[in-house]
């Protein structure tokens, strides 16, 4: 996968200075990975009030009119996005207590050294390596995420693929077999219909033609994928208890 890194400093010589580290480091990691920058917390919070998600942010506390600070808590409280790995960046140390609610994969002091931010790299990559309960997808040059216990059905309508979760409906451009194929079979999902993916944990009412999804939403099983999802319905039954 490729890892969405944004990198927030009113300081742009600090800024540079930690795409710089990170380049060689995920060159040596064989991480793919695309890097934006911000030079304010405003620019940063209006891309993601506009839905755009990022896997790990660099965030400099002591900016002016919006803190780093701010903008970890609007990450949480505000966008209720827990996925998000966050790194502080400070040239003092004393901030500690202000950052344990935002629950920071680490904190970093000025000067920031190599060694820093490789460390800090790592841990990212080991936590965040396995992202078993998150589902990505991209809109343009934009990459998103959901938590697939969120979803509840993918429906595919022309070129988009539609996404019905429990809060909010999405959508991109793509194929539903790809994203069947690529990041949902091994986690539950059942290829129902050409046009629709669904989420077992939110189904509530398998009949032989059809079945029924917790928003109360009643989709088609294809005549060709019946004895299919019969004998996966049966399946995962087992292996859930």
């Amino acid at each position: 996968m490729t890892y969405h890194i944004a990198i927030c400093d009113d300081d742009r010589i600090a800024v540079e200075q930690v795409k710089n580290f990170i380049i060689p480091i995920c060159d040596k990691m064989n991480i793919s990975y695309k890097a934006d920058t911000y030079l304010d917390g405003e620019s940063l919070i209006k891309q993601l009030s506009s839905g755009v998600c990022y896997d790990l942010i660099f965030l400099d506390i002591e900016m002016p009119k919006i803190s780093g600070v701010e903008v970890g808590a609007a990450i949480r409280d505000i966008y209720k996005d827990e996925l998000t790995q966050i790194v502080y960046i400070s040239a003092k140390s004393e901030y500690a207590l202000d950052l344990f609610d935002s629950n920071p994969l680490n904190f970093l002091v000025k000067p920031i050294t190599y060694n820093d931010m490789e460390k800090v790299i790592e841990k990212f990559v080991r936590i965040t390596g396995n992202w078993s309960d998150v589902f990505t997808y991209k809109y343009g040059h934009d990459t998103y995420k959901m938590k697939l216990k969120d979803i509840i059905y993918l429906e595919s309508s022309g070129k988009k693929i539609i996404i019905h979760a429990t809060e909010k409906k999405d959508e991109y451009y793509g194929s539903l077999e790809a994203a069947y194929e690529s990041q949902l079979k091994r986690y539950g999902f059942l290829f129902i219909h050409r046009a629709y993916v669904v989420n077992y944990d939110h189904v509530t009412a398998f009949e032989y033609e059809k079945l029924t999804l917790s928003d109360k939403t009643t989709l088609p099983i294809g005549q060709a994928r019946r004895k299919e999802i019969r004998n996966k319905q049966q399946e995962l039954e087992r292996r859930r208890g």
